[in-house]
């Protein structure tokens, strides 16, 4: 693969609803922002960007408002990112062409939109709510009964494998600003660099650990088009054997590596505030990583004790000793990353680079620590869980109103048959958004869109008006 492809400023382009590949230098902007800056703008004055403040980051609907939502996260993995994107940046304009008009802080920009947009596709209630909607599609009596066989088995795929990441591309691609017209309209560099895992829901599991970029769907059917037009401009390897899979875009590593260093670090800080995790489980996990190898000889033990000891640290308070672990670990993490890049890079544009980028640092395994530690006590934390378990119940009651509303409309399309009041009603809800869909899987995906798109909140209150219940 190679930089000048990969780096693309063109736009994703409709025109009478068929993409537009490409045809000369990209249009200048008129307002002196570069094509990357400005991808940056429009997702964060986006609707779905601004919903994540009331959206699930590991705590559902906390009454602390401390704790991290996924705007919040996304917010600082965008700042990480942008981050990484300049250092990585200085080296890889080096191996532009000299008449290139890439510079160092497109890069950046570009980094930082594709994190910005990172968690826009994931529904309420955070990955339980993923694992809900899945589930739905693949148990519930009315989706066995009135959908397998309706639908193709890439449809059904799509449906039973929901994935925030392919949702995201959904969205910046189709729903926001220009409806089915391409959404966002993003720089094709954005959209390669957001696509984390460029394959389709049709990949089977057992092949998965094959790549890294199998991992999970990055696409589902309704934007197979788009997703070639991302690999064809950005010149993305493909992968063989796969049909409409191909190797990760590099920028892909720095996005990753930036949300995996805020996690890693801020999810625990998160789970001290609520008490998940004591304050020494903390200080172990991040003062390795604060106090870098490289520099402060011993093993982690060693590194956390030595630090314990210094009279500086000792006097100041707690939350102050988390403050100065977070800043620096955050730090470290970031250069380790960029180093990791550049001595990876014939790797990464080659498609071969195995695991992620801080797997491949000195710093590896303390922050593998860390995860494991958010997961032990965090993640399955005993408040958590009930508030997930009932987010269970409301979008499997959800699922049960808007599926069933979307069957009747197509029965109802196709045969003429009697509109129920229930389905009316809820297409009225959505604007007529499924009465106004071709067939019966664009009317499902519709629904899916606007039930992964609400907020915790809005979703326990929908459901409540659904069920009737008004205290």
């Amino acid at each position: 693969m190679r930089w000048e492809n990969l780096l693309s400023p063109h736009r994703l382009d409709f025109r009478d609803g068929k993409i537009r590949l490409p045809d000369g230098d990209p249009h200048p902007s008129p307002d002196g922002r570069s094509p990357f800056q400005i991808d940056v703008d429009r997702i964060i004055f986006s609707s779905s960007f601004r919903r994540l403040q009331n959206k699930t980051q590991v705590h559902p609907l906390s009454e602390n408002d401390h704790v991290h939502t996924r705007l919040t996260h996304t917010i600082e993995v965008g700042s990480v990112g942008q981050s990484l994107g300049l250092m990585a940046g200085a080296h890889i304009v080096k191996h532009l062409p000299k008449d290139s008009p890439i510079t160092i802080a497109d890069i950046g920009y570009m980094v930082q939109a594709a994190c910005l947009a990172h968690d826009i596709g994931n529904p309420p209630f955070g990955h339980s709510g993923e694992d809900a909607i899945n589930e739905w599609f693949t148990t519930s009596r009315l989706a066995k009964e009135e959908l397998t066989g309706r639908l193709t088995g890439p449809e059904l795929e799509d449906l039973r494998h929901f994935e925030g990441n392919a949702q995201g591309l959904r969205i910046i691609s189709q729903l926001e600003m220009k409806r089915f017209d391409g959404g966002l309209n993003l720089t094709y560099g954005t959209l390669g660099s957001f696509i984390k895992y460029p394959r389709s829901t049709s990949v089977p599991d057992s092949r998965r650990r094959e790549y890294t970029g199998l991992k999970k769907p990055g696409y589902y059917q309704a934007e197979r088009d788009i997703a070639h037009a991302i690999a064809n401009v950005c010149g993305l390897s493909p992968l063989d054997g796969f049909d409409g899979a191909w190797r990760r875009h590099p920028l892909v590593y720095l996005v990753e590596a930036a949300d995996d260093i805020c996690y890693s670090v801020v999810d625990l800080e998160d789970g001290w505030e609520l008490n998940c995790v004591s304050f020494e489980q903390v200080e172990r996990a991040l003062a390795p990583i604060a106090r870098h190898p490289e520099k402060y000889p011993g093993d982690a033990e060693k590194r956390w004790a030595d630090l314990r000891a210094e009279p500086w640290y000792a006097e100041k308070s707690e939350d102050d000793r988390i403050g100065f672990l977070r800043g620096k670990a955050i730090g470290n993490l970031v250069k380790a990353a960029v180093d990791a890049f550049i001595a990876h890079e014939d790797a990464l544009l080659s498609g071969t680079l195995e695991g992620d980028l801080l797997a491949n640092t000195p710093l590896g395994v303390d922050a593998k620590n860390c995860k494991m530690l958010a997961v032990e006590r965090i993640y399955n934390a005993p408040h958590v869980l009930p508030i997930e378990m009932a987010g269970f119940e409301v979008i499997n009651g959800l699922l049960d109103s808007f599926v069933r509303a979307a069957i009747d409309i197509e029965e109802h399309q196709k045969h003429g048959k009697r509109l129920p009041p229930q389905a009316d009603r809820i297409d009225k809800l959505l604007s007529g958004k499924l009465s106004e869909a071709d067939g019966l899987y664009a009317r499902i995906m519709r629904v899916m869109d606007y039930i992964s798109g609400m907020t915790d909140r809005y979703a326990v209150t929908l459901f409540r008006k659904l069920q009737g219940i008004t205290i």
